[in-house]
């Protein structure tokens, strides 16, 4: 945990609970879940099931978390991202952190001895003691990493925080999940953020024209971060070497040239004060062991400067430390369980979900985007069948400059050119599985087509009538109507529910 900047827990049978919401449905699910992966205690399946779902939903942004050896503090550190699930790790269910002081000291009044996750509010000493420990911190109780600079590095918040956590403990992550959900965006925003960070101890916004072509480069001169895409016809001598075509006095001849991953590395050996990030985009969508070859065997961060000896220009590589990989993958198209193996162990993996909150508190003619939006999905997983989770539709869709769609015509047209196309594909000419995803008066089933009519201008009244037709209460219910008035619903008290639940 101190090495990954994370608080962790347990449990790993239990798989990704991103899923968990501060809901008693979510409990119960869980419950179940444990009662079937770990059968051999039920007596404690209860207890179990409170901390798990304490450590994903009650955990939030800001807390202080003290990790103990039984009575012992051996660290103390605040909380500054989400839930992250990490399949490569013993202890998987993990919350990104800032620590904040790492020394050994006893508890005045031990509690939570056998508790994985547990409150601290029964003895005020102990916490009077750790705020002790924090304030003792010359650096006003914030420890800053270091970069290979000696440059400070803030601790990012967040799902830049959640990249910035993988990427200090694996050196490459790769951002997963359905289209639309802002996959290369965040990869771009995190390799800027922390190579401006590194090269000059500032965010990427306050650099100056000059400082940003120095990080993501010109037409003349590569920046410390670069972008490729894979695809099915992309090989091993577009990333690391092969030989090309070039006409020289009229002849054909074939000269070696690297590919874009050796490149950076030659870079970064040459500038080893500056951190080089590579972001792939697509990276499912090439051949994965032909693309890497060699590569694997010395990809791993424990293993970097390790030589290897290629096997086209027969010269040694070396991938340096401070080069790194941030990879995107779409779900919709092959699930991470489809990854070579020998990959999946060598990255971390950052999975990025459908966020309606974005679009909370914004109603276009009647339609409340954010509760619109989950029953859209509600019914994607409901009726598109097997692996259906990772073909949602990602909120990015309903954004235009980063902000949800403002007026009604921008809403149409993302519906009738992105989304519907998109969700025709997931049907497979299954126009009943649309017409329940859709609707009734959106689709006509007998007909076997969308009715494309109601796109048209003069029938804005009737295409909202049948986007609300499939979820009715939408309009009406709390949510909405806190999101027309700017209004947010509270979370009932935690202490009463878990107080109904016992």
């Amino acid at each position: 945990m101190r090495e990954g900047n994370c608080v962790a827990i347990g449990w790993p049978d239990l798989g990704d609970l991103s899923w968990i919401e501060y809901k008693q449905e979510s409990k119960d699910k869980l419950r179940q879940l444990l009662e079937e992966k770990y059968p051999g205690v039920p007596s404690a399946v209860g207890r179990a099931r409170n901390q798990a779902f304490s450590f994903v939903t009650r955990i939030t942004n800001g807390d202080v978390v003290l990790a103990a050896d039984g009575a012992t503090v051996i660290g103390i550190g605040r909380v500054n991202g989400d839930y992250v699930y990490d399949s490569s790790s013993d202890f998987p269910h993990h919350r990104p952190m800032e620590w904040l002081s790492l020394d050994e000291w006893k508890m005045r009044e031990p509690e939570g001895l056998q508790t994985t996750v547990h409150e601290l509010r029964r003895h005020p000493c102990n916490i009077v003691e750790a705020e002790r420990h924090i304030q003792a911190r010359p650096s006003g109780g914030v420890l800053l990493s270091k970069t290979g600079a000696g440059a400070v590095m803030p601790r990012l918040t967040g799902i830049l925080g959640r990249i910035q956590s993988v990427l200090e403990r694996k050196a490459q992550v790769i951002l997963y999940g359905p289209p639309g959900t802002g996959k290369t965006y965040w990869a771009e925003k995190a390799a800027c953020e922390l190579a401006a960070y590194t090269a000059f101890g500032k965010p990427f916004d306050e650099l100056s024209d000059q400082e940003k072509q120095t990080i993501v480069g010109t037409d003349e001169a590569k920046g410390t971060v670069r972008i490729c895409c894979f695809h099915p016809a992309y090989g091993y001598e577009d990333f690391i070497e092969g030989y090309r075509p070039e006409t020289v006095s009229g002849r054909v001849v074939f000269n070696l040239q690297s590919g874009v991953f050796k490149q950076v590395c030659k870079d970064a050996e040459s500038d080893p004060n500056r951190r080089f990030y590579l972001v792939v985009d697509e990276i499912n969508r090439g051949d994965i062991p032909r693309i890497f070859g060699e590569l694997l065997t010395v990809l791993e961060k424990d293993k970097r400067g390790k030589a290897i000896v290629l096997p086209i220009s027969r010269k040694v590589f070396r991938v340096p430390q401070n080069v790194f990989l941030i990879g995107t993958m779409n779900t919709a198209d092959r699930s991470i369980s489809l990854l070579d193996t020998a990959l999946r162990r060598r990255f971390g993996f950052v999975e990025l979900m459908p966020d309606s909150t974005v679009l909370r508190d914004h109603a276009i003619s009647g339609i409340p985007l954010g509760p619109w939006f989950e029953a859209l999905n509600r019914r994607i997983c409901e009726y598109v069948g097997r692996d259906a989770r990772n073909l949602q539709i990602g909120h990015s869709y309903l954004l235009q400059g980063g902000r949800p769609v403002k007026d009604f015509s921008a809403f149409k047209r993302a519906l009738r050119d992105d989304i519907i196309p998109l969700l025709e594909e997931y049907c497979y000419e299954d126009f009943s599985a649309l017409q329940n995803i859709l609707g009734n008066a959106l689709v006509d089933v007998e007909k076997q087509c969308i009715r494309h009519e109601l796109f048209d201008e003069g029938h804005e009244e009737n295409l909202v009538q049948a986007l609300l037709e499939p979820c009715p209460g939408i309009s009406t219910s709390a949510e909405a109507l806190a999101s027309d008035e700017g209004i947010e619903e509270e979370m009932p008290d935690d202490e009463e529910a878990e107080a109904d639940d016992e």
